[in-house]
């Protein structure tokens, strides 16, 4: 019974006078978090999963840019295919996730995209990462997609959101219950000059009787260092200092990219240290394929599932409900280019882990590959608005 609803039933009753109702307890909800990963540059959506045995994708790509079947290095069949009829599979560099689609704790969704298509890694991702629907309005305004989603502390004692990258995470404009924690957690505790430099910090954004307690740059200022004080205290130590992450004897994370392991990691350990972390976002860049893809995307898809499979496994050995989102600005073009490599496309792929195997994202509406079905003739055409599917899964996992 929900909290109102007993009120209610005690107050109808006349049991309110009989109860005291100091006593009574109530389960708090589970904390949720959204990890939002961003593929940087422009994933190339069709040598990630693909229809392997579509006469339009064979004849349009060479072997070496696409998924192929029945030889060594073959896709991995998923166990739903998105496309009718068709045998639809994954890199097999991603082989850490296939279990996941197996076990209905992995989905992914094709042909999405925004509706207002534009090759420009600039606009693609300001218009992605912000609440605005078009380019035809100041979009540096607007506030980022996640902003509406993420609930305000009621106590202040919580870390709202978290990145892992430097500066200004466009996707949370708007929001200022958070921080950015760059490499090892270790390392981005390290203020300059340690102690020292934390005493000035403090005494700097300290009340003084001159200073308005409206004054957003102390607001800010004070929150962000009660956010770095939470974590200081939930940090492991060992003589007084953070140590590394350990994670679970059970979960390996891949170290060839140190800067995406230790992001995962950093985003592991906060979720597990319970201060309220509602978002993450985690950055990874050299999508951007438009020479020699096959050797790089080998690369990046390896890396990038093993970590997000360690990251999975790491929060659901902790207990912690999880999902993870992963977006990329745009798709690449179905025909390779001279070079070894694909161009700028339009739709690609949404991809989303859930330790609660909940289904989150809507089924494919595969398009084809013909080049009547083509958008411009060139793209796999966007037959789902990526910012409606993105908003409509903040809204459940979140709210």
């Amino acid at each position: 019974m929900k909290r109102r609803e007993l009120l209610k039933a005690l107050g109808y009753t006349g049991l309110a006078e009989a109860v005291s109702l100091r006593n009574l307890s109530f389960a708090a909800q589970p904390n949720r978090t959204l990890v939002v990963v961003f593929l940087r540059g422009g994933a190339d959506s069709l040598h990630m999963a693909a229809p392997v045995n579509d006469r339009n994708y064979l004849a349009n790509r060479p072997p070496e840019l696409r998924i192929i079947e029945g030889a060594q290095n073959a896709g991995l069949r998923l166990p739903k295919g998105f496309a009718a009829e068709q045998d639809c599979r994954i890199h097999p560099a991603a082989a850490p996730l296939l279990d996941l689609f197996q076990s209905g704790h992995a989905q992914l969704l094709h042909a999405c995209g925004l509706t207002n298509a534009t090759r420009s890694h600039f606009v693609a991702q300001e218009i992605l990462e912000s609440s605005a629907q078009t380019q035809s309005r100041p979009i540096a305004s607007t506030p980022g997609w996640i902003a509406p989603f993420v609930r305000p502390s009621i106590t202040g004692k919580s870390v709202d959101f978290a990145a892992t990258s430097a500066g200004q995470i466009r996707s949370l404009q708007g929001l200022n219950s958070g921080i950015n924690l760059v490499g090892e957690l270790r390392n981005g505790l390290s203020l300059p000059g340690d102690t020292v430099g934390r005493s000035v910090l403090e005494a700097l954004y300290a009340n003084h009787p001159s200073a308005p307690g409206s004054d957003p740059v102390l607001q800010v200022g004070r929150q962000t260092l009660q956010q770095l004080a939470l974590v200081d205290d939930k940090a492991p130590r060992i003589n007084g200092r953070i140590t590394s992450y350990m994670a679970p004897k059970s979960v390996s994370y891949n170290t060839e990219n140190y800067d995406w392991q230790q992001a995962v990691q950093t985003v592991a350990q906060l979720i597990r240290m319970d201060i309220g972390l509602q978002v993450a976002c985690l950055d990874l860049g050299g999508w951007d394929t438009h020479e020699y893809q096959s050797g790089k995307i080998n690369n990046l898809v390896r890396q990038w599932s093993a970590n997000l499979r360690a990251l999975f496994d790491d929060v659901q050995a902790a207990g912690k409900h999880t999902t993870m989102v992963v977006v990329s600005e745009f798709g690449r073009r179905l025909r390779a280019n001279a070079s070894g490599g694909t161009d700028h496309g339009h739709a690609g792929i949404v991809w989303a882990l859930d330790t609660q195997a909940r289904g989150l994202l809507p089924p494919t509406l595969w398009p084809g590959l013909a080049t009547d079905q083509l958008d411009q003739g060139m793209d796999l055409q966007q037959t789902r608005d990526v910012k409606q599917v993105l908003a409509d899964l903040a809204q459940r996992v979140l709210t």
